[in-house]
């Protein structure tokens, strides 16, 4: 495909030409490598979404989970899903905002160190300056870095999580999202961040989180986590919290949550897109922060722990990968055999998970029903949940997303 076509198709992404653009695609879709830029341009413009109308912009959270998704498999795999995505693009209201123009913005801005850019920062979110905001974080990543950025915009959504936790999973969405694009494009992202922050973290005051030192012992294992949490000693569970992330493994400590929160996702898969958001999000948190964080979410997020024994693997009772990937598809289109059952039996017959996490990718295309923004959201928590989590438990993330989600 000539790269005149894949340029005039990105340009019609930023209009409403959705009946143009499609027609394109499809085109252009013919060739593999047209997947990558496309699905870039398509994070750029999610992270522009901008309705205020809405009580949550879900544009960017539901672009950036479906590119998680994406790179589960590999082209021509996930097409279904990326030409809805294309689709969901003409569907939603933007800013014009351009990399070029935020960073212009950013430079009125004056350079300061990086407590100066936090405090300047909090006020103005707290007085619902937008433009004030997005100028100060943007111009934190072109002077600091991105890194300094996204910590600053993390570090704000711990004020108030949120209404099912979206302050949070939006943070960490177009954190990601920033790095994904890179600089200048990223600019965009991380200044249309700032403007939700002004508008939903309005008069809130800072959390209050001590600064922690390391303890002299490391973390136990992960194991002994699971053990606390499931007998409900929690007086010894933030100390064990606290090990682990001074020792710089706080993703590890949220296994034993990601697996409360699978067995319970809650609305719309709202609590296990919480918790795997805040997994994400600590990455660009200080281990005082990560620490508060968890201890958080293990006392309010989820209130019962432990994987369920039934859902244990056992040892096959077939190893005919054809009979089981049949079985599998038929899960996938029709919900029979349940996928408890087809994936379990592809678990125990050996089948690698990252084969079967790009199945059930491959197969969103054909899902026509649910509501696809929640049901692309929760789908990529559980199959990144299930990834994290590993072959051994993934049945548990796999077995309920694909028994609750509408398809």
């Amino acid at each position: 495909m000539a790269t005149e076509d894949l340029q005039r198709f990105l340009a019609l992404l930023w209009t409403y030409e959705h009946k143009k653009g499609i027609q394109l695609f499809d085109e252009l879709a013919k060739d593999p490598s047209t997947a990558a830029p496309i699905l870039n341009e398509l994070l750029l413009l999610g992270s522009n979404h901008d309705d205020p109308q809405l009580h949550t912009p879900h544009g960017l959270l539901t672009v950036h989970a479906a590119r998680n998704l994406l790179v589960l498999t590999r082209p021509p795999g996930g097409l279904g899903l990326l030409r809805f995505l294309v689709l969901y693009n003409f569907s939603l209201r933007k800013r014009p905002l351009t990399p070029a123009q935020a960073e212009a913005n950013a430079r009125v801005t004056p350079s300061g160190s990086l407590a100066r850019m936090q405090a300047a920062y909090h006020d103005a979110i707290h007085a619902r300056n937008g433009d004030r905001g997005a100028a100060i974080l943007t111009r934190c990543a072109i002077d600091l870095g991105l890194g300094a950025a996204a910590h600053l915009a993390v570090r704000t959504a711990l004020d108030d999580l949120g209404r099912l936790g979206h302050n949070l999973a939006l943070a960490a969405a177009y954190v990601d999202t920033a790095f994904v694009l890179t600089l200048p494009r990223g600019l965009v992202a991380l200044a249309n961040l700032a403007h939700l922050q002004a508008n939903a973290l309005q008069g809130v005051s800072p959390a209050d989180i001590p600064e922690r030192e390391a303890s002299g012992g490391g973390p136990t294992g992960v194991e002994h986590l699971e053990a606390l949490v499931e007998a409900g000693d929690f007086d010894e569970v933030e100390p064990v919290l606290e090990a682990f992330c001074m020792h710089g493994r706080a993703e590890v400590a949220y296994g034993p949550l990601l697996i409360a929160a699978s067995a319970d996702p809650g609305f719309l898969g709202h609590t296990l897109s919480l918790i795997h958001a805040a997994r994400l999000a600590s990455r660009h948190l200080t281990p005082s922060e990560s620490a508060w964080l968890l201890w958080k979410l293990y006392r309010t997020a989820v209130s019962r722990f432990g994987y369920p024994q039934f859902l244990e693997l056992g040892e096959p009772e077939t190893t005919d990968r054809e009979a089981i990937l049949s079985a599998l598809e038929s899960s996938l289109r029709h919900k029979s055999p349940p996928a408890e059952s087809t994936v379990r039996q592809a678990l125990e017959a050996g089948i690698p998970l990252e084969e079967i996490l790009a199945r059930v990718v491959d197969f969103y295309g054909q899902w026509t029903v649910g509501e696809k923004e929640h049901t692309i959201s929760y789908l990529s928590a559980a199959l990144h949940t299930a990834k994290f989590l590993g072959a051994k438990r993934a049945l548990l993330p796999l077995a309920i997303a694909l028994s609750k989600l509408p398809f």
